[in-house]
């Protein structure tokens, strides 16, 4: 009887160390999964850049044209898409151009870049004013 009188215990029990790895491989999974996801995320973003890159160079290029009477009236829509091929990744941007969009004497070019995405396909659109004075 003297012996289970004694209730000061020392170290841990078998039971208090499994629920303890329990909890611990349940936060570790959740952490896990979490890295993934912004593995995932982190490639969309790069694709995305690259995308947003490519757009931004050829509205660059066009630009220039807005200045002169003779050239603004070159900037039309793509006759065929322009591809490009980064870091193994297909990309193919097609530009459509409105004239006096939003207003007389501007032209409005919308633009979308396509690619696939590790087996699912993305897209961006952007839309540039050039504008006559």
């Amino acid at each position: 009887m003297d012996s289970f009188s004694n209730s000061t215990q020392k170290g841990l029990t078998l039971v208090e160390v499994l629920i303890a790895t329990a909890i611990l491989a349940v936060g570790l999974l959740a952490v896990s999964s979490m890295i993934a996801k912004s593995t995932i995320q982190d490639s969309r973003a790069y694709y995305l850049t690259k995308a947003s890159m490519m757009v931004e160079e050829f509205f660059e290029k066009e630009s220039h044209k807005q200045y002169s009477d003779v050239s603004f009236g070159q900037i039309e829509t793509l006759s065929s898409p322009i591809t490009e091929t980064v870091d193994g990744v297909n990309y193919t941007m097609n530009c459509i151009v409105q004239n006096a969009t939003p207003f007389d004497y501007c032209k409005e070019m919308t633009c979308t870049v396509t690619w696939n995405n590790k087996g699912l396909p993305a897209r961006t659109s952007y839309v540039y004013d050039f504008c006559r004075n």
